[in-house]
């Protein structure tokens, strides 16, 4: 935890970091400490507790107290859908740049002050993210992930690429705020992909590669869904055709539209003829 209380907090920081948690007290001490120990000092993060039941309000509060960059905020009641707590974090920042944390990822000690510095670098960097790891909260296990860049000046090509490489985790890379909107984190599951098309149509999205984040699995991984229930493609699946329908020509529409079609079949029948409760286990 950090200790020093004078630490310099800027009026505006370059960066804001939003963690939206629930009942996380259990590897919520080791993300803050991981957080806050970073090499890029000038941020605020902002902690938004959906109620939780356990530990968690008492680990917060204690880190707000120690640390001037941390504000709290516990819901009153929770939001019933994890989206809306994703949104308020981001209506309260303030930074220049914003990335999402989750309660349970680890980070380099210089992840933010990397991603700062590509994004810094190129002003038609939309999103700066790295190279991965899934690792087994539970013991040993990891595995290693590496995620495409949409470099291209093309809108169309960088839509492409991110429909071929379809990465729900591109939504904790760090991004410039004034791109995104609270409306643009929808309801549905895949918000997470659509988030990440969403970039690439706004600018580029440039990758280190480096493996500088943690993606933590605490044994195994069930399927997600925001409704709580099996995994509804077809929301996002329609968004995405109105999407393409807004943004490109009719050739360029007939391609995109065919390879979404392709692809999220393709899932769907592995939904319905091959239906799993775990879709990742570091479990034997």
């Amino acid at each position: 935890m950090t200790k020093d209380k004078k630490i310099k907090v800027n009026k505006i920081p370059k960066v804001s970091i939003g963690l939206p948690v629930y009942n996380g007290s259990k590897y919520l001490k080791r993300t803050l400490d991981c957080l806050l120990g970073q090499t890029f000092l000038d941020f605020e993060l902002i902690i938004s507790d959906d109620g939780s039941t356990d530990a968690t309000e008492e680990i917060c509060r204690e880190y707000e107290e120690s640390d001037p960059r941390v504000r709290y905020y516990r819901q009153p009641k929770n939001f019933g859908m994890p989206v809306k707590n994703f949104q308020f974090t981001l209506t309260q920042a303030i930074g220049e740049y914003f990335m999402f944390a989750s309660h349970d990822d680890y980070w380099s000690k210089d992840f933010v002050e990397k991603m700062v510095m590509m994004l810094n670098a190129d002003k038609d960097c939309s999103l700066a993210f790295s190279d991965y790891k899934i690792s087994n909260l539970q013991g040993e296990g990891e595995i290693l992930i590496s995620v495409s860049s949409s470099n291209s000046m093309s809108p169309y090509l960088r839509y492409l690429s991110r429909i071929i490489d379809i990465q729900p985790v591109l939504i904790f890379g760090m991004f410039r705020r004034n791109l995104i909107e609270n409306q643009d984190l929808k309801f549905f599951d895949f918000f997470e992909v659509n988030f990440g098309i969403l970039m690439a149509l706004r600018g580029k999205i440039r990758i280190s590669n480096e493996y500088l984040m943690e993606w933590g699995i605490d044994g195994e991984r069930k399927s997600y869904s925001i409704t709580g229930k099996r995994m509804n493609y077809f929301p996002f699946y329609f968004s995405q055709v109105r999407l393409i329908y807004k943004n490109f020509t009719i050739f360029k529409c007939i391609i995109s539209i065919f390879l979404l079609t392709t692809i999220m079949l393709n899932r769907w029948l592995k939904r319905v003829f091959s239906p799993q409760k775990v879709n990742l286990s570091f479990k034997n």
